[in-house]
């Protein structure tokens, strides 16, 4: 009997492995990232994908979407398509390659989606955001903004909209022998947010809120 859900997981990551292979993307668009598993706790995996669209952002960008597929019939369909939580293609700052400033992946019945905006040679923001599919639509269950410098400092600003708890971590560093270095510290609050933040409309690195009883900020 213990063999039965191992089969089903085994097939469930071959089926749709093989059937998203002969995916066809929109027209003009050019994928970038593909991940594979289960996001509705059916026990059959899904296919997330993020594409290059043929929507220009400027001259040398293109506009990005998010797109989730869902076996039915045995066939991949479209089941839900995103056109707010990436970034434009050039939009990472002093990128050097297509894409690196984006990871994907599924884990927990989750989207996991990081993108990365650096800002010099020394100072990077990563925005690292989890969506989860729940109640008939798409969410946004936890974000972490980690704004850093290789030496410098290493800011954490870590959300869990499920539990409205917030966490900020200040860690600073030394690049100068000559400067005094501020203490580390840390925050920990709920914060009175009215709603979960849907997928739909969400855009990472776009929220500043102030914290409360300080005159500091977290974002999102």
């Amino acid at each position: 009997m213990k063999l039965l859900p191992v089969l089903i997981l085994f097939f469930s990551l071959n089926t749709s492995a093989q059937i998203s292979k002969k995916l066809v993307a929109p027209m003009g668009y050019t994928k970038i990232l593909e991940a594979t598993g289960d996001l509705d706790q059916d026990g059959i995996n899904e296919v997330v994908i993020a594409y290059n669209t043929n929507k220009k952002n400027d001259s040398i960008g293109f506009k990005r979407e998010l797109c989730i597929y869902k076996i039915f019939g045995g066939s991949l369909k479209l089941w839900k398509q995103n056109s707010s939580v990436l970034w434009n293609s050039n939009d990472c700052g002093f990128c050097l390659d297509e894409g690196v400033n984006l990871s994907l992946n599924i884990k927990n019945n989750t989207i996991i989606i990081a993108q990365t905006f650096q800002h010099n040679s020394r100072h990077y923001s990563t925005n690292r955001n989890i969506f989860r599919y729940q109640n008939g639509d798409w969410y946004v269950i936890g974000s972490c903004y980690n704004d850093y410098d290789t030496c410098d400092f290493d800011f954490k600003y870590d959300i869990n909209f499920s539990t409205k708890q917030v966490i900020v971590d200040y860690t600073f560093g030394d690049c100068d022998d000559n400067t005094p270095i501020p203490k580390d510290s840390q925050l920990k609050f709920k914060y009175p947010f009215k709603s979960i933040p849907k997928m739909d409309g969400f855009t990472a690195g776009k929220t500043e809120i102030k914290i409360p009883n300080s005159k500091k900020y977290f974002y999102y």
